[in-house]
């Protein structure tokens, strides 16, 4: 119900120009701050979407077959965590954002790697996702992931 007291949301049903403007097929396309993701939202045949292009996804993928080399040469990471032996260990993965996107909304409901990783079961999860589809991307030598917890490979839900 379209009445004057309930403030900004009343005034949008009002303007006729905006509502005509996103009812049809439209699309805007920006890029993000680090100017490598270009993020593109829409409407086409009256459905949204949004698609996103990361730029500089064989850049580190080149970084991490470098870091994975070095890692199975043995040399030490001195910015890699500790293992629970007390030694340093090495950098798990280098995921571009887009990925983690994709994977936390095909496999966890749109929730962010930021959430996800919060929850052990969750994060070894999304860790099996990495590990099984994008290979490329694991910094860990061998590419075999240390896992802790043993779970279930996650099913598809978009």
């Amino acid at each position: 119900m379209v009445t004057n007291d309930n403030g900004i949301a009343d005034r949008l049903l009002k303007n006729n120009d905006l509502y005509n403007s996103m009812k049809g097929d439209w699309k805007r396309t920006a890029m993000n701050k680090g100017n490598n993701i270009k993020v593109t939202t829409g409407r086409q045949d009256g459905k949204f979407y949004i698609t996103r292009e990361q730029t500089n996804t064989e850049a580190i993928k080149q970084h991490v077959k470098e870091y994975r080399a070095f890692a199975e040469a043995g040399l030490p990471d001195p910015l890699a965590p500790l293992m629970p032996d007390g030694k340093l260990g090495y950098k798990w993965m280098e995921l571009p954002t887009v990925i983690s996107i994709r994977i936390s909304d095909q496999y966890f409901g749109g929730m962010p790697w930021n959430a996800i990783k919060t929850d052990r079961t969750l994060k070894a999860q999304f860790y099996r996702v990495v590990q099984q589809e994008y290979p490329e991307y694991v910094c860990y030598p061998g590419g075999k992931l240390p896992i802790p917890v043993a779970v279930s490979y996650p099913t598809r839900t978009g």
